[in-house]
């Protein structure tokens, strides 16, 4: 079923904006990635610390040298999950009276 939904979207939509998006989301993981790996202690480390460094910086960049769109809706998308997680983890402390 999800197949035949797949082909008709592929063969009747633009998925330009999808390929995009998923960029976005893509360099976005990748960027973490990098951002983890910076934070490594020295003997955990398997190359030098200027390679991540690269790295983040490259996604950064490769993310911003996206369409717009693309970019505006996966920094939303960014958004909503925070705030849903936010809400998710201290909602339930401020509801029972405990300090967050």
């Amino acid at each position: 079923m999800l197949a035949a939904v797949v082909i008709v979207l592929v063969a009747t939509v633009d998925l330009r904006g999808a390929i995009g998006f998923s960029s976005f989301a893509v360099l976005v993981y990748y960027a973490i990635a990098n951002a983890a790996a910076l934070r490594l202690p020295a003997e955990q480390r398997r190359f030098r610390r200027w390679l991540p460094v690269l790295g983040l910086l490259g996604c950064l960049v490769l993310s911003a040298s996206l369409p717009l769109p693309a970019v505006l809706g996966g920094v939303g998308l960014f958004a909503l999950g925070l705030l849903g997680w936010q809400l998710r983890t201290r909602l339930p402390r401020v509801l029972s009276g405990r300090r967050c």
